[in-house]
């Protein structure tokens, strides 16, 4: 990808996406938190310009690996945590290193002082002969340190107490000196943040501004979340859905086929629901019901089954078959009605002739036998069917006295004549439909704002459902 943030174009009318929710794009954790600035689960143009900024503002500035960066705040946040009693520690910490030498100093005997002092033990008075030079930083050990330790009336300190206190807060020396202010976590952060959009903002650009993950020969968009194998096809416009009814009501609005889909997994138990655009081959064989496999991009492997389709045409081709396969299946609906109307009828007259009984029931005078009821029925539906088949005949017979003198040439522009009434104008429109297809309606339906666009090749299609 060839995205950069120094060549992004600040009008935001070029820009794809206004807006993209945080929890269905597969992307770099921590990017995705410092972007969204806010914590709202949204990434909005003013954070990615915020972003951008950020970056360029710093242009120069050296930045160490993100591992050791990520170590240093992983060190710090055992120095400085972030709740209330761990900074009063913290704080304590630092009022403690800013007397240590002055106080060690105050404890440690001369050099050439003997083994054993036969003088009473030295204390470190707490409130009263400091040096003034020092009065500041010890009224805050004091306060810090002393009092929560020793309470308010701990007039002196032993040797023993001090070097308790300091072990203490040993855990709080070391590289990375505790800042009472919090400098030192803000540098440490805003170092983080710098490496982690040098590393990443290009590419979550590509997928925000100019979309070119999704565009890109052989590349994969942020929002895509895996491919669906079905129907000796490779799906790979695979998108997170959180209600179907919702998705359903505004992808329709794409142009494009789209199915939506049950995940399961049996392993654990885990279920999800996913939306799938298919954008070459067929339609005909999908339907409701039928079953595929569904494979996330973390390697996960689920069972799917349709439950729902948006039906549009995706191909020239299927567009040219669909009329007559479209008069296939009513020539079929009326000959299997036709047939099922026959059976219950005949069923209907077997069961009338079974349940009366001629020898109990009298028959009226005049009345003819049940025998002769069921061949009048039988001899008309026998007459019906012989006016169908004549009529059927006839038409037949003048077709083939219309059709009979004609040569070759003649035969061939009379089917193509039919097929062109039939087939081309259904082409023409698909061939329009087909151009008129785009995502932005889909991404819309996923929550994302989306600023152009997002219409795709007949290649492009092709690179999107893949046949297998």
């Amino acid at each position: 990808m060839n995205t950069s943030y120094n060549n992004i174009s600040t009008d935001i009318k070029d820009w794809y996406a206004l807006s993209c929710p945080v929890a269905t794009l597969r992307f770099d954790k921590r990017t995705l938190e410092l972007l969204d600035s806010d914590c709202d689960g949204h990434i909005r143009v003013d954070e990615v310009l915020a972003a951008i900024d950020f970056v360029k503002s710093h242009e120069g500035v050296e930045a160490r690996e993100l591992a050791a960066i990520s170590a240093d705040i992983a060190s710090l946040d055992k120095i400085e945590p972030p709740n209330a009693a761990e900074q009063e520690m913290r704080k304590a910490a630092a009022a403690l290193a800013a007397v240590e030498n002055a106080i060690d100093a105050f404890f440690l005997p001369p050099e050439d002082a003997p083994l054993v002092d036969e003088g009473p033990e030295k204390q470190l008075p707490l409130k009263a002969n400091v040096n003034v030079r020092y009065l500041g930083v010890f009224d805050a050990f004091r306060d810090l340190c002393i009092l929560p330790q020793f309470g308010a009336d701990k007039a002196t300190l032993s040797f023993r107490e001090w070097s308790a206190l300091k072990e203490k807060y040993a855990a709080f020396h070391g590289a990375l000196q505790p800042s009472v202010d919090g400098s030192a976590r803000a540098k440490l952060e805003e170092e983080e943040k710098l490496a982690v959009f040098r590393q990443h903002l290009d590419e979550f650009l590509a997928n925000f501004v100019t979309m070119e993950a999704l565009y890109g020969k052989g590349e994969e968009s942020a929002f895509q979340t895996g491919t669906l194998r079905i129907d000796e096809r490779e799906m790979k416009l695979c998108f997170s859905v959180a209600s179907e009814a919702d998705h359903a009501a505004l992808s329709g609005r794409s142009n494009c086929c789209v199915i939506y889909a049950k995940l399961t997994r049996p392993a654990d138990g885990a279920t999800r629901n996913i939306c799938a655009v298919v954008t070459a081959g067929r339609v005909c064989g999908l339907y409701v019901g039928r079953n595929g496999v569904f494979y996330d991009r973390d390697g996960g492997v689920w069972e799917a089954q349709v439950t729902k389709l948006v039906e549009n045409q995706v191909s020239l081709l299927e567009a040219f078959f669909y009329p007559w396969r479209k008069l296939g299946e009513a020539v079929a609906g009326v000959v299997r009605k036709f047939v099922e109307s026959k059976k219950t009828a005949a069923d209907q007259r077997v069961q009338n002739a079974v349940t009366v009984n001629p020898a109990t029931t009298p028959k009226p005078a005049g009345a003819p036998a049940a025998d002769n009821a069921g061949g009048a029925a039988m001899a008309s539906s026998v007459a019906a069917i012989g006016i169908g088949i004549g009529m059927v005949g006839a038409a037949a017979a003048s077709l083939l006295a219309a059709i009979k003198g004609m040569t070759p040439l003649q035969w061939a522009i009379a089917v193509a004549s039919i097929i062109a009434i039939v087939s081309v104008p259904n082409v023409i429109l698909t061939w329009f439909k087909l151009r008129r297809r785009e995502l932005g309606a889909i991404l819309n339906a996923s929550g994302w704002a989306v600023n152009r666009q997002m219409r795709f090749s007949m290649a492009k299609a092709r690179e999107f459902t893949e046949k297998r």
